[in-house]
């Protein structure tokens, strides 16, 4: 994930598992089967001589990668680092946006630093002895 502020607008800064895979669109399932099935592919054309075992093996880690890969897009659809417009309409916005400040033209650009304040808060040193 990104360490500066989201270009979207956040649904949910913190989500968990079934939120992340409750909001996976169907290109990210078609994505997690193809990917899983063309690990099988690869696993059985490559094992020569075991060939079923090596297709399963590679099974696996094609369903392994494809779980990590919809976790990965649904979490951040929903912290707004990719385009959630339809997440948006069916879950709602936070009600805490970070602020989103002007980086000036390319040309000349304006140094406001990675992270603004809401999406990373300052370090509060008054609990440590």
């Amino acid at each position: 994930m990104p360490f500066g502020d989201p270009k979207f607008t956040v649904i949910n800064p913190s989500p968990d598992v079934d939120q992340s895979l409750r909001s996976c669109r169907i290109s990210d399932w078609l994505t997690a089967a193809g990917l899983s099935g063309g690990a099988w592919a690869y696993g059985y054309i490559m094992g020569k001589p075991t060939r079923m075992a090596c297709a399963n093996t590679g099974l696996a880690l094609g369903m392994t990668c494809a779980s990590m890969l919809l976790l990965q897009n649904g979490r951040a659809r929903l912290r707004g680092y990719r385009e959630n417009a339809r997440e948006v309409q069916k879950y709602g916005a936070w009600p805490h946006q970070p602020e989103l400040r002007p980086m000036g033209t390319t040309r000349f650009p304006v140094a406001t630093g990675i992270a603004s304040p809401q999406t990373k808060p300052p370090l509060d040193w008054r609990n440590y002895d």
